[in-house]
């Protein structure tokens, strides 16, 4: 097995099965042939639109899964987060073209009908910037316009071209690596990840790309060496997250979780992994409102990266004011590093309760000097105070950020020992550090104003903190999961802003009647009905082998 397939090889191997390619798809997708019918026919509407617009050329196949995710927002603060990959794949068919061009097509009609590029002129874009390093180059004003150009604003729904960002991502990134242009590549996309869904679609296109690229080229990558290069590859598209996403899926598995520790910003420093408890269900709740990262979106998510990063600074402030111990201050390198395992809990409620509850950017600027500006511009694309924050809610966002810590340092180990009832009640908590509406005692979406008091009697991991990254029908799915029999907790995924929500239902819960609850129509109009689908689980990202 292995090598490149002739697209009609691919598509008769797909048709019938032999020995091989079944064990591929039980080791992928379990025993459930049903299911691999599914996935498969997502395999060959890329293998047939490839071969019409490319011909019967030898082609490999890569695909990334969905990713869900148990503790968002804190990859990049080097908390563990518990992940999952779900049923729902991008996928990608890769052929070497003749030229130094990449030209990509999608399955999907409401992209547009075909993109290229040449690496080797996106390079020269800023040649300079190119040379001085990665984080230079997507930082220059030309590179930036270019990615502008290809984003999808929410209302475009034909025509979309803003997959092309994230293949460029991986692409020019592993250029940068490999120190040459990687071009000469023929693609074709499909997928059934919800766009905007939470899933992180986006990345599962960093992530197929970068393994059809790896395998085409020979360039050798370990998967876990590629976590941190595929987390910097997506900044290109003008985030400012962590590699949360591209580890769950490279480092995915169908029989059990992986619960990931990072080094900030796109480090990986442990992995662990653990099972989930036999007879335990999970209903997956689309709201129907995309969570996309247009430059409004993209500022709301990068606006919580930038409050912890800010939290971080005045936390460390406060350590070294009250902590003796001189080698434990010089260690403390990240804002997971301020948890219950290094420091006593009465200390952490004091550091925060140092902290004010929130900062104006002029308080801010006049703290850490001339470099502030050009945070902003980093973080924000811009300087212009009508676009930005009027304030940084400090103390909310080291609570939440303290919180996920603690979470995270828990979450597998309340899986293998089966107490799901509190695991539940945590995804609810973390919910509340989004949450900015709560269903009132008429039925009413109402402002919700965050908890952020603290309650040092008991473990942080009960604080919620405030991150705010939720929106209303979210918030409203949420609270309609909470208010059904047997079900034991809640809360969205994903960077938020649109897409998902996970419901953890209990022994008693009757997930049909769950269901129901989640999908019926909003009597008022105001949100349209929820998708809802259970968690399948199904194999990391891979390569497919060939076997002719």
């Amino acid at each position: 097995m292995g090598g490149l397939m002739a697209v009609g090889e691919w598509l008769e191997a797909l048709a019938e099965p032999d020995a091989a390619m079944r064990r591929t798809l039980a080791e992928l997708y379990g025993p459930d042939e049903t299911l691999w019918a599914e996935r498969t026919r997502l395999w060959r509407r890329a293998l047939t639109d490839y071969g019409a617009r490319f011909g019967n050329q030898p082609v490999i196949v890569s695909r990334a899964p969905a990713r869900l995710s148990f503790n968002p927002h804190s990859d990049h603060q080097g908390s563990f987060v518990l992940y999952a990959c779900h049923a729902r794949e991008i996928v990608l068919v890769a052929g070497l073209g003749d030229e130094d061009l990449v030209w990509l097509i999608n399955s999907d009609h409401e992209h547009a009908d075909e993109l290229g590029f040449e690496p080797a002129v996106e390079m020269d874009r800023d040649a300079e910037a190119w040379r001085a390093g990665w984080t230079a180059y997507i930082e220059a004003p030309a590179v930036k316009r270019s990615v502008e150009q290809m984003r999808d604003p929410k209302e475009r729904l034909t025509g979309r071209t803003g997959s092309l960002n994230y293949v460029k991502a991986a692409l020019l990134r592993l250029s940068k690596h490999a120190g040459r242009p990687l071009g000469g590549l023929n693609l074709c996309l499909a997928g059934d990840i919800p766009p905007g869904a939470g899933m992180s679609s986006s990345s599962a296109i960093v992530v197929a790309t970068a393994l059809a690229a790896d395998a085409l080229f020979g360039l050798g990558w370990e998967r876990e060496a590629l976590v941190p290069v595929l987390g910097e590859a997506e900044w290109y598209v003008g985030t400012r997250g962590g590699s949360g996403d591209h580890a769950a899926m490279l480092l995915g598995s169908r029989r059990e979780l992986v619960n990931l520790a990072f080094e900030p910003p796109v480090g990986l420093r442990e992995v662990r992994r653990c099972p989930w408890p036999e007879g335990a269900r999970l209903l997956l709740a689309n709201c129907g409102v995309r969570s996309e990262k247009s430059s409004a979106e993209k500022r709301l998510f990068n606006q919580g990266v930038f409050a912890y990063k800010f939290a971080f600074a005045a936390l460390y402030a406060a350590l070294t004011r009250r902590c003796d111990d001189a080698e434990l201050v010089a260690q403390t390198h990240r804002l997971a590093d301020f948890n219950v395992q290094r420091l006593p809990l009465e200390l952490l409620c004091e550091l925060l309760l140092d902290l004010p509850e929130r900062a104006t950017l002029g308080e801010l600027r006049a703290a850490h000097g001339a470099g502030f500006d050009g945070l902003l511009q980093s973080f924000f694309d811009t300087t212009d105070a009508s676009l930005l924050p009027a304030d940084v809610p400090l103390r909310g966002a080291a609570l939440y950020g303290l919180g996920r810590a603690d979470r995270g340092l828990i979450q597998d180990r309340l899986l293998a020992d089966g107490e799901l009832a509190e695991f539940g009640a945590l995804m609810t908590v973390t919910h509340d550090g989004d949450r900015r509406f709560r269903t009132s005692t008429a039925g009413e979406l109402e402002p919700w104003t965050p908890h952020e008091d603290l309650r040092c009697d008991e473990p942080l991991r009960r604080c919620g903190g405030h991150y705010g990254a939720s929106i209303a029908a979210l918030d409203r799915l949420v609270d309609i999961a909470l208010a059904q029999h047997g079900v034991l907790g809640a809360g969205l995924m994903g960077a938020g802003g649109g897409g998902v929500v996970q419901v953890l239902l209990g022994d008693e819960a009757d997930a049909a009647a769950v269901t129901a609850a989640l999908s019926a129509p909003d009597a008022s109009g105001g949100y349209p009905a929820a998708r809802v689908e259970p968690w399948r689980p199904v194999g990391g990202a891979s390569v497919l082998q060939a076997t002719s």
